[in-house]
């Protein structure tokens, strides 16, 4: 794996991008969110330095979930209603084609993979808590529908945003399986993520 090297616009801090597909990196040392294009680096948005509430992950940990070895690449902070959640980029196994995100809301863990959707999807719109829907070759029940903003993000991350955009989202559980999946409704992104419940115990952090 190759890395690059770019400097912070805004505070000229030195910056190792690991990951191919980052489209942003949100600077540790100032909060400074940078858009990556083909053209170069943009600053985006406002500084935002997210606060720690005790966390045993951080970007650049490396340890192992389970079976699995990771590395954090990089972290997003959504607000909601009742709090706020953390999301986790992971290179799980040194494995970097794919994406996985650890969920981490009051302690509790889910280890998502982003799956391709097949077909069409159910708008945010027409989703009804309670009901039975179809995605991909799953029945999913709906136990949650609500809407989020976009706190911050640091380290690497596979897409653009911006402070304060919405993202509105819905929880299920796979129906006959018994596993979480998540839909996230993003500005120019639909995403399916299929989960694994996971214990803190499972989680050992190397560094």
């Amino acid at each position: 794996m190759e890395e690059k090297t770019i400097n912070c616009p805004s505070c000229g801090a030195q910056l190792k991008l690991k990951y191919r597909f980052s489209k942003m990196v949100g600077c540790p040392y100032c909060g400074q969110n940078i858009y990556l294009t083909n053209d170069g680096i943009t600053p985006v948005g406002d500084k935002i330095v997210l606060a720690d509430y005790g966390s045993v992950l951080g970007v650049g940990k490396t340890g192992k979930i389970k079976e699995h070895s990771f590395e954090v690449l990089g972290r997003m902070r959504f607000d909601y209603e009742d709090g706020f959640w953390d999301e986790w980029l992971l290179m799980l196994n040194g494995n970097w084609e794919k994406e996985y995100w650890l969920q981490e809301d009051e302690g509790e863990y889910v280890l998502y993979t982003k799956e391709d959707i097949n077909g069409d999807i159910l708008s945010f719109d027409d989703a009804k808590v309670g009901s039975l829907i179809s995605i991909n070759s799953r029945k999913v029940f709906i136990a949650e529908k609500n809407t989020a903003r976009v706190n911050g993000g640091e380290g690497e991350l596979p897409f653009q945003v911006q402070h304060g955009e919405q993202a509105d989202f819905i929880d299920g559980i796979s129906y006959g399986e018994g596993i979480p999946v998540s839909i996230e409704y993003m500005p120019g992104e639909t995403a399916l993520n299929i989960g694994e419940v996971i214990e803190l115990s499972d989680i050992k952090i190397s560094n």
